[in-house]
């Protein structure tokens, strides 16, 4: 399920992503585990220091994503607050438009213009890679990878990395839902 050419770390950290799916299908490592192991292998495959994992819910016709898990530099932090479409449209259009946003220069993308004074500054943030995952083609969750400091710009090996993760995510999260029998089957508690 190759979307593109990979570079050795990026073949290993799939490898070790899905290492981690298999242990959790084993039932031997629970999912706040399998975040805590997945996001820093991801962000080390794709060479930024931030790296997060959303769900969607829908509320009427508005769309929202939910920071589930943070892993930034070596550390889990705490999630972040919902993004909102009222609030970002650009953002979630470019999402819908496209099915990737890759902002080298995060902070003059147009999609981006209404996060950059109450995210993107205050956590300086100077790239970001979002790519969305669905299942049975309704949108259900996203990864997100970001870099601090300077800006990035992010490569076919790292944008395909972050796909291929993303169908990863994908096939967790069906998983999950045929388990649970709830279309939120992602969100936990802790």
């Amino acid at each position: 399920m190759s979307t593109g050419p990979l570079s050795d770390p990026g073949r290993r950290a799939l490898a070790r992503i899905r290492h981690c799916v298999h242990l959790h299908e084993q039932e031997l490592l629970g999912l706040d585990d399998f975040f805590s192991q997945a996001l820093p292998v991801l962000a080390e495959g794709l060479g930024c220091d931030r790296v997060s994992v959303w769900t969607y819910s829908q509320r009427g016709p508005q769309q929202a994503l939910h920071c589930e898990r943070l892993h930034h530099t070596g550390h889990d932090a705490a999630p972040l607050p919902p993004l909102v479409e009222q609030q970002h449209p650009d953002y979630f259009r470019e999402l819908d438009r496209w099915g990737i946003l890759s902002a080298n220069d995060a902070l003059s993308h147009p999609a981006l213009h209404s996060m950059r004074e109450a995210y993107l500054k205050p956590n300086d943030i100077h790239s970001l890679l979002d790519v969305p995952f669905a299942v049975n083609g309704r949108r259900t969750g996203l990864l997100c990878g970001e870099q601090t400091g300077a800006p990035v710009d992010w490569s076919a090996v790292q944008i395909s990395l972050m796909r291929q993760a993303g169908v990863i995510g994908s096939l967790l999260m069906h998983r999950l839902q045929g388990r649970s029998r709830r279309p939120d089957a992602l969100r936990f508690a802790g």
